[in-house]
């Protein structure tokens, strides 16, 4: 078998190869136990198929090029070629057309059929070709378009998709910090204490003309211990996140330690005003912050306290009313907290603040609860190049102490029982 009859045969197979693959691929399309991915390799590999064809036609066309070169024959052997003198006159005379074909030598035979074998391979393969292409856009008609699942989606682009950062929002705390409501003394040692003298109830003695005069009672002077603790708090952020981000963290973080430090206080000064002191109980709530207010404390403390109410506390005496079915609790404008009950500022904080059994808080804040406080620093503790992060914290030196046991009124209120009517 000659070269060319090897490729011709070679196309052939590629031919029926191509026609097989193009049937499977159709069906792995239509097939939901295959995958885009089958389909794909299905589609990769005909592309290769078809290469490998138009490589294949590219040699036959070379070969059979240089098979039809013509030969170089001598003029005179041409000529007597091409013409047969008739013996009886001088003119050459063309023979019949079959007679010459039946005359060809064998060989040339040969080499006419293979060429026409050929040709006949390339309509083949064209003719295939248009058939494959053909039938392709009968199944498209048949079928509609088949959507690739697997594409490019939106993550795909979410480099080039633009993204907008708007200016955040922060939630604001809901209840008033206790820290802006009891007294504040700056000091500047670890331990110390703050003297106070007592109230006395001694009086002056009768005096006899020349007689010797009585000393007074030795006065009372209560000290108020501190000792201070130390309370820190930070956040680190990475170089990465300032340099990959226009948000201003070190502002943002800065509140946030801010937040962590109004947080300690209120839990400071809740446990002060709680600790050590018994709550009284009572199903009427009036009663009891009327005789907290007007028996229990002084006039001039009672008329410098506060009332601390836990949110549900604040329901129960917000659903009280007077003899005329006012609300006992009235708004206040000129009050931070914005309510006031009996005259008194109402302030209401969260329940989890509160110790089990208290509710309701009655003091004059700034006598009975004082924050010492040596010192407060917020700032960059911390920028350690070696690893690339900078850290914000805060640094607190401060003792919140129970000054005055003795003017600190727990209550716990509960809903006033219900009187039952009597049937008339």
């Amino acid at each position: 078998m000659s070269k060319l009859e090897k490729l011709i045969k070679e196309v052939a197979e590629k031919q029926t190869e191509l026609k097989n693959l193009t049937a499977e691929t159709r069906s792995a399309a239509e097939d939901e136990t295959k995958s885009v991915d089958d389909v794909k390799a299905g589609m990769d590999h005909i592309d290769t198929v078809k290469a490998d064809i138009e490589k294949l036609q590219a040699d036959i066309s070379v070969l059979q090029g240089a098979k039809d070169l013509p030969e170089e024959e001598p003029e005179e052997q041409r000529d007597e070629d091409d013409a047969v003198v008739d013996d009886s006159g001088d003119e050459p005379v063309e023979e019949n057309a079959a007679d010459v074909e039946s005359e060809k030598p064998e060989v040339e035979k040969e080499d006419e059929t293979e060429k026409r074998g050929v040709e006949d391979m390339k309509k083949q393969v064209v003719a295939t070709g248009a058939e494959n292409e053909t039938a392709a856009f009968e199944e498209f008609l048949k079928t509609g378009e088949v959507r690739d699942a697997s594409g490019l989606a939106l993550q795909d682009g979410a480099v080039i998709i633009p993204e907008t950062i708007m200016t955040p929002e922060h939630e604001q705390h809901q209840f008033p910090r206790l820290g802006n409501l009891v007294r504040k003394v700056a000091v500047s040692t670890t331990t110390g204490k703050l003297p106070v003298f007592m109230t006395s109830t001694d009086t002056l003695k009768a005096h006899t003309e020349y007689a010797p005069t009585d000393k007074g009672a030795k006065p009372e002077i209560k000290p108020i211990l501190w000792d201070l603790n130390t309370y820190t708090g930070a956040y680190a952020f990475s170089q990465e996140l300032i340099s990959d981000s226009s948000y201003n963290w070190e502002a943002e973080l800065r509140s946030r330690l801010v937040e962590l430090r109004d947080n300690t206080d209120d839990s400071l000064i809740m446990a002060a005003l709680t600790n050590g002191v018994t709550a009284v109980a009572s199903s009427d709530p009036v009663s009891a912050l009327k005789t907290a207010l007007n028996v229990t404390l002084k006039p001039q403390d009672s008329q410098s306290a506060s009332i601390i109410l836990s949110q549900s506390a604040y329901d129960i005496v917000d659903q009280l009313v007077d003899g005329e079915g006012r609300p006992l609790l009235q708004p206040a404008v000129a009050n931070a907290t914005g309510y006031s009950i009996l005259g008194k500022t109402v302030v209401i904080v969260d329940d989890n603040l509160f110790p089990k059994n208290v509710n309701a808080i009655v003091a004059p804040l700034n006598k009975a609860v004082i924050n010492f406080k040596l010192a407060e620093i917020t700032g960059q503790f911390q920028d350690t190049y070696d690893i690339w992060y900078k850290q914000l914290g805060i640094f607190l030196r401060e003792d919140v102490v129970q000054a005055r046991k003795d003017l600190i009124i727990n209550l716990n209120l509960s809903k006033p029982a219900v009187t039952p009517t009597s049937a008339g």
